[in-house]
């Protein structure tokens, strides 16, 4: 599925004293199959972004186009479109609310008006790739850790097998183990399912390793937008508007403006390594 955003703007509490602009003039495509990273301070409009792409909010201006049709067309079925567009918010607590995990997992197929063995056969597979014991299936999803929880919103949201599949902070609160876990499962689903994943994370790292692109917001409006070299090498320009770049660019850079003949664009640890491996042995 193809999403594109035409010069969509935002206003919460439009024409009252209270009025804020979120998104200003926001235009981007979304294509098919591809891992993209989107970065920017707090209240820098990545949330309020997101929840366009499946119809949670409405732009006050502008379009949003789900495969050439406008989602805003009373005739455009925005269930359908939110089977397509699977959203996993950052807490998981707002998705979790059936009394066990196997019920909850089902419960966005079978609004979806699957038969009921279908639906079933969604969940348990959902499960199964999301790395679940089958012990938790019965127990309430609260009574379960953080990760645990994690997991079962994003069984929930792979269950109504998307074609896009948005996270927001997935790995806020855990370890880095579990923050490892979370991302190369993610990683290993949209490689299988040729799925188009949107990450949000305030973690650089995270997106260097895993986007193919990386957009940044800052207030509102899309600030950057190119592969993690790119952004990466503009340090300077991220600094300014509160973000910074990987531990191993910055590492590089210093390398690189000390004289030592690396590359100043990496954007990974393991690329970070094979360098200044490479280098030592020119």
């Amino acid at each position: 599925m193809q999403l594109i955003l035409d010069h969509v703007s935002h206003i919460y509490d439009a024409h009252t004293p209270h009025a804020r602009g979120a998104l200003r003039d926001v235009s981007l495509q979304i294509g098919e199959g591809s891992f993209i990273g989107l970065i920017g301070h707090t209240g820098s409009g990545k949330s309020t972004l997101i929840q366009h792409l499946n119809g949670l909010l409405k732009p006050t201006e502008g379009s949003v186009y789900a495969d050439g049709k406008d989602i805003a067309d009373h005739e455009y079925d925005r269930r359908r479109l939110r089977g397509k567009v699977g959203l996993v918010f950052q807490y998981p607590e707002h998705q979790l609310f059936e009394a066990d995990v196997f019920k909850d997992v089902c419960f966005g197929p079978k609004n979806l008006g699957l038969p009921e063995k279908e639906v079933e056969l969604r969940a348990y597979e959902a499960l199964m790739q999301v790395g679940l014991e089958q012990e938790v299936y019965n127990q309430s999803p609260f009574d379960l850790s953080g990760g645990q929880k994690r997991r079962v919103a994003i069984a929930g949201v792979l269950a109504m097998q998307p074609e896009v599949l948005i996270l927001d902070e997935p790995t806020a609160g855990l370890d880095p183990g579990g923050s490892r876990e979370i991302l190369s499962l993610i990683a290993s689903l949209q490689k299988e399912r040729g799925m188009t994943v949107l990450l949000v994370s305030h973690s650089m790292e995270d997106v260097a390793a895993y986007a193919d692109r990386i957009i940044v917001m800052n207030e509102g409006s899309v600030f950057m937008d190119g592969t993690p070299a790119e952004v990466f090498a503009q340090a300077d320009a991220l600094r300014e508007i509160g973000l910074n770049v990987p531990a191993a660019t910055e590492v590089c850079r210093r390398l690189y403006e000390a004289g030592l003949r690396v590359r100043p664009d990496v954007t990974t640890a393991e690329e970070a390594c094979e360098e200044i491996l490479c280098c030592f042995s020119r």
